[in-house]
């Protein structure tokens, strides 16, 4: 099997270790996406429960322990407890952006394999015909056939190969690019719950002015 795979020419190299990138980087990115929690309401009711009583470092452990970028945006949240709505958005948004980079990791060395192993495959292919050709000039009499034909099927073996690389490479990716595509509009979705629950509320803000305006003037009358 290795000798009928070598015969491609020297691109195979190239392609081998293409395959072997491909397959290692797939592998990784689908344990990953198999670690992120996919029960973020539970999560995020949960720490809306610890905080109404009270125990901030128990929902930041809460937080801690989940895996996965709403987890994750929870906590950066939660650093900001009851600050203003602007810099809880900002801290909130800056981790959702840093998660984002985090789940598209590699994503485009896939795309990259997908793309470059066929033009690969086409140039060993293009290598062993011109071969071919040159093995055809010098052969003699009923040779010359057998060897050109002997030679264009060994050439083929080159694009076959990067073929056999790039379609699974191309399917994982457009796999792995939705799953990106789904977190990132869900984690859109909680953003603005998120810093409803944990943003300072501007109500409570007013309604303790206007208690301790009424406290002065009383203490002025």
């Amino acid at each position: 099997m290795l000798n009928f795979v070598f015969k491609g020419g020297p691109t195979i190299i190239p392609l081998l270790i293409c395959s072997i990138l491909s397959v290692a980087i797939i592998l990784e990115r689908y344990f990953y996406f198999r670690s992120i929690n996919n029960n973020d309401f539970r999560l995020v009711k949960r720490v809306k429960l610890l905080l109404s009583d009270g125990k901030l470092s128990k929902a930041k452990k809460e937080a801690e322990k989940t895996n996965g970028p709403i987890a994750a945006m929870v906590l950066a949240g939660l650093e900001k407890y009851r600050h203003d709505r602007q810099t809880v958005k900002e801290f909130i948004q800056a981790r959702g952006q840093h998660e984002i980079r985090v789940m598209e990791k590699r994503l485009r060395v896939l795309d990259f394999i997908a793309s470059v192993s066929p033009l690969l495959g086409l140039l060993g292919t293009v290598i062993g015909i011109i071969k071919s050709f040159d093995i055809l000039a010098g052969a003699q009499g009923m040779a010359a056939p057998s060897a050109l034909s002997s030679g264009i099927a060994e050439a083929l073996i080159s694009t076959a190969i990067g073929l056999i690389v790039a379609i699974p490479t191309m399917l994982f990716y457009t796999y792995l690019d939705s799953k990106v595509e789904a977190k990132m509009t869900e984690m859109q979705q909680w953003s603005t719950r998120l810093i409803e629950m944990l943003a300072e509320d501007p109500s409570s803000n007013c309604s303790s002015s206007t208690a301790r305006g009424e406290s002065y003037v009383s203490k002025k009358q």
